[in-house]
């Protein structure tokens, strides 16, 4: 009997008797199930797989729009410039900002900030009260700017035919990370 296979998303291919087959396989486990062992001959021979079934289109914007936000989040706390330096924007970093600008001109005098930079060694910068409402105000006009971008993107995304296929790598906000590409140094996502 000549079977065709059917590519799935989960892990298996399908043939065309129903029988489910896994395609797990690597070199530390090599998959010697018989029928796995048939489809891969009946591909060297030629045979090409129908191609797996896309999930219905609303799983797809769902997932893409997850993975959106992840990206969103990621570059919220990629920190946010003000003048010369980047500062970090992490939720711990954020706290200590606000709690800054709380202070006020009760800064303790010379206080010193460490910056966020691409590469050794740290940059410190001495704390001043408008430097803490500058951060305060660059981190409140990051977030806002990122929101935007993310929900562009969401909307573009949900209007395409192929949510899956929608790429929503450009259109952010520049980061340290593009920065830092751009000056030609591999950026290090450790310092965040």
């Amino acid at each position: 009997m000549t079977y065709t296979y059917q590519l799935t998303n989960e892990g298996y291919v399908r043939r065309s008797d129903g029988v489910r087959i896994s395609t797990y396989d690597t070199p530390e486990n090599p998959n010697s199930n018989p029928d796995f062992l048939g489809y891969l001959q009946w591909r060297d021979a030629g045979g090409v797989p129908v191609p797996a079934e896309l999930p219905p289109i609303e799983q797809r914007r769902a997932a893409v729009w997850e993975r959106i936000k992840a990206e969103r989040d990621r570059r919220a706390s990629m920190g946010v410039k003000v003048g010369a330096h980047w500062f970090h924007s992490d939720q711990k970093s954020r706290t200590q900002q606000l709690g800054l600008v709380l202070l006020g001109q009760s800064i303790p005098a010379g206080l010193q900030w460490k910056t966020l930079t691409f590469t050794p060694p740290p940059v410190f910068v001495t704390m001043t009260p408008a430097l803490a409402v500058g951060i305060v105000q660059s981190t409140a006009a990051s977030d806002t700017a990122i929101f935007t971008a993310a929900e562009v993107h969401r909307m573009t995304m949900e209007a395409s035919a192929a949510p899956q296929d929608y790429d929503f790598s450009t259109g952010w906000p520049v980061s340290i990370e593009e920065e830092a590409n751009e000056a030609g140094i591999q950026f290090d996502a450790s310092v965040l």
